[in-house]
């Protein structure tokens, strides 16, 4: 899937560019430049927003507060969507920066490991929420610059930045529940295993003095 978005990516703004020269009028380099251009500027400020969330404490990010809790019919909306079918296809970034992998759960019997996991799909949720948003800043230069930069170039290449980052969002929401659960299941198990011992003590006789 990551050479489709590189393609994407590399892609579109030359196409941009030559609909520009032709139909916008505008001198090839000059499109080319700005195709790019604004290509690489709302990428800068995708990536200076996605930092500045990173910043924000852990406990920002709690999956049981209410932006982070999914409901079943939006589960079942992502069902209707196909998402089983495409979730795997969208690029994950998380282990390439650092952070933890979210292409698969190592260990659905660590609570600890599968508290981490669901904080991260905040993070991620939240990061792409963010730049689907700020991407559109580019338009503010494109303005100044002319109505063929506006429209041709800086709007086209906010619109293409804006899907490749809302795509992992709904991934996100969709794998969280499946999490919780587990979560939810560990816990139970383990309170559950902890009373059972708990009664097993209280039933054992008192040794003889």
């Amino acid at each position: 899937m990551y050479r489709y978005y590189l393609l994407v990516i590399f892609g579109a703004p030359g196409i941009l560019a030559l609909l520009a020269a032709l139909i916008g009028e505008l001198f090839w380099l000059y499109a080319l430049l700005g195709a790019y251009g604004f290509t690489v500027l709302a990428f800068l400020i995708g990536a200076l927003f996605a930092i500045l969330v990173r910043l924000i404490p852990a406990r920002c990010f709690d999956p049981l507060a209410a932006p982070f809790w999914v409901r079943k019919w939006e589960r079942r909306f992502y069902v209707r969507l196909g998402i089983r079918h495409w979730k795997d296809r969208i690029p994950e970034t998380g282990a390439l920066l650092g952070y933890l992998s979210k292409k698969q759960v190592a260990d659905r019997h660590d609570n600890a490991y599968l508290w981490d996991f669901m904080i991260e799909t905040c993070y991620a949720e939240t990061m792409h929420t963010v730049c689907v948003v700020v991407g559109y800043l580019i338009l503010i230069p494109a303005w100044f610059l002319g109505s063929v930069y506006f429209l041709y170039l800086a709007l086209p290449v906010a619109v293409i930045h804006g899907v490749l980052h809302f795509l992992p969002v709904p991934v996100q929401r969709y794998v969280r529940p499946f999490l919780l659960h587990a979560y939810l299941h560990n816990k139970a198990k383990a309170v559950k295993k902890s009373t059972e011992q708990e009664v097993a003590t209280e039933k054992t006789p008192s040794p003889v003095v």
